[in-house]
């Protein structure tokens, strides 16, 4: 495709894109970045795109499907890690929330390195190296499996070490 005639077509690429997103995310900003997320992959892919408006409109369509998707997924891999996100968006209102996110972050923090430092990496690899099983059961030499129990383990420990520290 044509890099002109791509940027005439961005803004009803881009409207597909956020409604899209919007319909899987519930979430204008969200959305908003999983549009952003797509016009740069399709201008990276620009030059493989087909003339036709329609075909572009449905790359446009599956590839901010399949982003808002893995956007979903990761808050649901570790929500704890969405909360302190959202604590972080917020911090510039008022010193009241920069205390409270500081006090978030310094207790998740805590009880990070309460835990044994194979659940860390596991946390660490699976959750912001964003690695399958495979790949973290590759770099500890173990299966699938004890990678899955690992995690399993160092999620709850994470939850009751954070449940203390709250009390």
């Amino acid at each position: 495709m044509n890099k002109h005639y791509f940027i005439s077509l961005v803004p009803d690429l881009r409207r597909a894109a956020v409604g899209t997103a919007l319909a899987i995310l519930d979430d204008c900003e969200e959305a908003e970045d999983v549009a952003q997320e797509t016009m740069l992959r399709m201008w990276e892919n620009v030059e493989r795109l087909d003339d036709d408006i329609g075909r572009a409109k449905a790359f446009a369509t599956v590839t901010a499907r399949n982003i808002a998707q893995n956007h979903l997924r990761q808050k649901r891999r570790w929500p704890i890690l969405r909360l302190l996100s959202q604590h972080d968006r917020e911090t510039t209102d008022t010193p009241l929330r920069c205390m409270e996110a500081s006090d978030a972050d310094s207790t998740f923090n805590k009880a990070l390195q309460q835990l044994p430092t194979v659940w860390r990496k596991v946390l660490q690899m699976r959750n912001v190296e964003d690695m399958s099983f495979a790949e973290i059961a590759a770099v500890l030499g173990t299966s699938e499996s004890s990678v899955r129990g690992l995690l399993s383990k160092a999620r709850k420990r994470m939850v009751e070490l954070i449940n203390q520290q709250i009390r």
